[in-house]
C-alpha cells in the first residue's frame, strides 16, 4: 500500500495513477528501506574537492563574491510540518528579470542547494534572478516526491511579478530533474505545466535504462536510482522510464543546453535525446569540458566557462566581436528568440543558417561598419556540390529571421579579371535546348563535356535562401555582388520576404524573389543590360513581388526586369534613372503561362521623361498593397 504524503487532489491522483500502473504490471510495493528521515550529508563541495585534488592538487573550489547580489530564503511549499525552501539571488528585488530555477545534485539522495551559491551569485551579477531549490531527497520520500516538489517550485516562481522568462537547470541528479521537468510541461505529468524558455542540464542523465547508464547496478551496493524509485530497474522498468526525459520528448519541448564532463556515463541518453529534438526542429546544443571531472561545475578551473555558456544560452543578445569572433560561431550557439548583435568589423566568412535556426534577429552596429564578405562563384561551387546551400555569402535554410544594419558582399565579380573554364563533372557540358528544362546550372553553347565556363559576371549570390526559409526581413542593409542573382530568396511555395531601405547591386536578375516579396524604399543598381529584377510566382496565383518607393540606377541600356515562369510585378511610386532602356518587363523563354503577363505600375516615373509602358495600369490601389495585405495571416509584424 502506498502511503499518501501529499494532500492536494492532484497529487493524490498522481499517486493513485502510479499505484494502478504498478498493479497492472504486478509490481511489488516500493522498497522504503532507504528512507531514513535524516539528511544524507555525504556529498558536499569539500568531499568533491578531496576527490579531484588527488588527481590535480591545483584545483580549488569555485568562489564568487558580489556586494550587489542580495539573497532571500522563501518557503515555496509546506507538507505537514515540513517546509521546503528556495533561495532567491538577484541584484534587483523588484525589476522583472530572466530567471533560472536550479536544482542541486547528489544522486537524488544527498547534496544541498547551497553548493551552488557561487554560480547563483555570478549569474545574478549578469542580470538574472536565480532560485536555488530544496527538494525532498530519497532519504525522506521516494519518487515522484522530488519531481512534484520541482513542479511546485516552478509554478511558484512563475507567479512572481518580478520574474521574466523562466529557465530550469540543474547539476547531476538536478540536471536529470531539470531535463525531465522541461520535457513534461506540455504533458502536466507532475502538475499543471508552466512555459519554460529553456533547459540547462549539467551532467544529468536523460535515461535511467540505457546502454550508457550506470544506474541500476545493485551488485555491490544499491544504486542511487534504485533508492530514488524504490524499485530496481527490472521490477520498476515502467516507472524508471517514466522518470526519464528521453521518454517525454515532444514538439512542444523547450530548447536545451547540455554542459558535460568527460565522464560519459553522466550524460546517458543525451545523443538519442538530441536526435529526437532535432527531428522536431528544436534547438539543442552541448559542450564537453575536456579532461574534466563530474564535479567540474563546483571547481574554479571550469567555473567561468560554465557561467559564460549558461549566460550565452539564456541571454537575449549574443555579441559578435566580444563573445564570438565570427558570425558563424554566434549562429551555431544561438537559440530561437535571441538577437545576434554584430560589432563593426570586416567579417571575411561564409555564413550558413540551417533549418534549426529560426526566430533570430541579426543587428549590426552600423550599416557600413559591419561588412560580411566572401568570394564565391556559384558555378565553381556547384561543380563539386549537389545544391546551392553554401554557394552564397549568406546561406539560409532557417525561417523567421531578420537582418538590420549591415553590408553583405560577394566579391568574386569585383576581383576576378576574366572568364575561366574549370573541370566540372557535376551537371556540366549539356546544351540547353529550351528553358523548360530544369537544369540547376545555366548551360552555355560552346561548353565542352566535363567543363564549365565561369564568367566574371555569372551567378554570384550575396544572399541565397533554400526552400523552407521564409518570413525573412532585411532592413537598412547594403547587399552587393559583381554578378547576377545578388539577392536570391528562393521558396516558390512558402516564400515571404520583406526589404526596407536596402541597396542592392549586381548584374542580371540582381533581385530575384520567388513567392511573395515586398521591397520598400530600396535602391537597385544594375550592371547588366538583360534585366535588373525577376520574379517567380508559379507557386500560387496570388504570389507577387511588390516594389514601393524604390529607385533604379544602372549602366547605360539596362532593362528593368524579366521572368521565366509565372510572375506578378507591382511597381508603386518607383523612379528610374535616364540609363534605363525603353524595354518593358518581359518573359524570357518559351514557357506557356496560365495566368498571363502581369506587370502593373502606379505613379512610376523616369528621369528625363516617362516611357509609355509604365503608365498606371494596376488593378488595385497602391494603398491596398501593404505588408498585411501582401502576406496576410501567415506573417504578422
Amino acid at each position: 500500500m502506498i502511503r499518501i504524503i501529499e494532500s492536494s487532489p492532484l497529487q493524490i491522483m498522481r499517486y493513485i495513477l502510479i499505484f494502478l500502473l504498478m498493479g497492472s504490471l504486478s509490481l511489488q510495493a516500493q522498497n522504503k528501506s532507504g528512507i531514513t528521515g535524516k539528511p544524507d550529508t555525504s556529498f558536499t563541495n569539500y568531499s568533491a574537492l578531496r576527490m579531484v585534488s588527488k588527481q590535480d592538487p591545483s584545483i580549488r573550489l569555485a568562489d564568487y563574491q558580489s556586494a550587489k547580489v542580495k539573497v532571500q530564503s522563501l518557503v515555496y511549499k509546506v507538507i505537514g510540518s515540513r517546509k521546503l525552501v528556495l533561495d532567491e539571488y538577484a541584484v534587483s528585488s523588484t525589476r522583472k528579470l530572466p530567471s533560472l530555477v536550479f536544482f542541486h545534485g547528489g544522486g537524488w539522495r544527498t547534496g544541498h542547494r547551497s553548493q551552488h551559491i557561487p554560480l547563483a551569485k555570478a549569474l545574478a551579477d549578469r542580470g538574472y534572478r536565480v532560485f536555488l531549490v530544496e527538494y525532498r531527497l530519497s532519504t525522506e520520500a521516494l519518487y515522484p516526491a522530488a519531481m512534484l516538489d520541482a513542479q511546485t517550485a516552478l509554478q511558484w516562481v512563475s507567479k512572481r511579478k518580478n520574474v521574466g522568462e523562466i529557465y530550469v537547470g540543474g547539476y547531476s541528479a538536478g540536471g536529470q530533474m531539470a531535463a525531465l521537468l522541461g520535457s513534461v510541461q506540455d504533458e502536466n505529468t507532475y502538475g499543471k505545466g508552466v512555459k519554460v524558455a529553456g533547459v540547462i542540464d549539467i551532467d544529468g542523465i536523460l535515461a535511467f535504462i540505457h546502454p550508457e547508464s550506470g544506474e541500476g547496478d545493485d551488485s555491490k551496493r544499491i544504486s542511487a536510482a534504485t533508492h530514488y524509485f524504490g524499485y530496481n530497474k527490472v521490477e520498476g522498468e515502467a516507472i524508471w522510464k517514466e522518470g526519464s526525459a528521453l521518454s517525454h520528448v515532444t514538439k512542444g519541448d523547450p530548447p536545451i543546453l547540455f554542459l558535460n564532463s568527460s565522464d560519459e556515463r553522466m550524460h546517458a541518453g543525451r545523443d538519442d535525446f538530441m536526435r529526437k529534438m532535432t527531428d522536431f526542429g528544436i534547438h539543442t546544443e552541448y559542450h564537453t569540458f575536456e579532461n574534466s571531472h563530474h564535479t567540474f561545475v563546483l571547481m574554479n578551473h571550469w567555473f567561468e566557462q560554465v557561467v559564460d555558456r549558461m549566460d550565452r544560452f539564456m541571454r537575449k543578445r549574443l555579441v559578435v566581436g566580444t563573445d564570438f569572433k565570427t558570425i558563424q560561431s554566434a549562429v551555431d550557439a544561438a537559440r530561437p528568440g535571441q538577437e545576434i548583435y554584430i560589432k563593426n568589423g570586416d567579417y571575411r566568412e561564409k555564413v550558413l543558417i540551417d533549418s534549426l535556426k529560426h526566430h533570430l534577429s541579426f543587428v549590426g552596429e552600423s550599416r557600413d561598419g559591419v561588412v560580411l564578405r566572401e568570394t564565391i562563384a556559384r558555378d565553381i561551387w556547384r561543380c563539386s556540390n549537389p545544391d546551392d546551400y553554401g554557394a552564397g555569402v549568406l546561406n539560409i535554410k532557417g525561417h523567421d529571421l531578420s537582418f538590420r544594419n549591415m553590408t553583405i558582399m560577394n566579391e568574386y565579380g569585383f576581383t576576378a579579371t576574366k572568364d575561366i573554364s574549370i573541370p566540372c563533372l557535376n551537371e556540366a557540358g549539356k546544351e540547353t535546348t529550351t528553358t523548360v528544362q530544369k537544369y540547376a546550372l545555366p548551360r552555355e553553347k560552346g561548353e565542352k563535356e566535363g567543363e564549365k565556363i565561369v564568367r566574371v559576371d555569372g551567378h554570384q549570390f550575396a544572399v541565397r535562401t533554400m526552400p523552407g526559409a521564409t518570413r525573412l526581413s532585411f532592413e537598412h542593409c547594403t547587399i552587393r555582388s559583381g554578378g547576377g542573382d545578388t539577392v536570391s530568396p528562393w521558396d516558390v511555395n512558402a516564400g515571404m520576404y520583406y526589404l526596407n531601405d536596402c541597396l542592392i547591386e549586381g548584374g542580371v536578375d540582381l533581385y530575384c524573389p520567388r513567392g511573395y516579396a515586398l521591397a520598400e524604399n530600396c535602391t537597385f543598381v544594375c550592371h547588366n543590360t538583360s534585366a535588373a529584377i525577376w520574379h517567380d510566382g508559379s507557386g500560387e496565383q496570388g504570389a507577387k513581388t511588390v516594389l514601393k518607393n524604390c529607385r533604379f540606377l544602372g549602366d547605360a541600356g539596362y532593362k528593368l526586369g524579366r521572368y521565366h515562369r509565372e510572375a506578378q510585378f507591382f511597381l508603386l511610386n518607383c523612379s528610374f534613372d535616364k540609363n534605363m532602356a525603353d524595354a518593358p518587363i518581359y518573359q524570357s523563354g518559351d514557357r506557356v503561362l496560365n495566368w498571363g503577363h502581369r506587370v502593373y505600375y502606379v505613379d512610376c516615373h523616369k528621369d528625363g521623361g516617362d516611357f509609355v509602358w509604365h503608365k498606371n495600369n494596376s488593378p488595385v490601389k497602391a494603398s491596398e498593397l501593404t505588408f498585411k495585405t501582401i502576406f496576410g495571416e501567415k506573417w504578422k509584424k
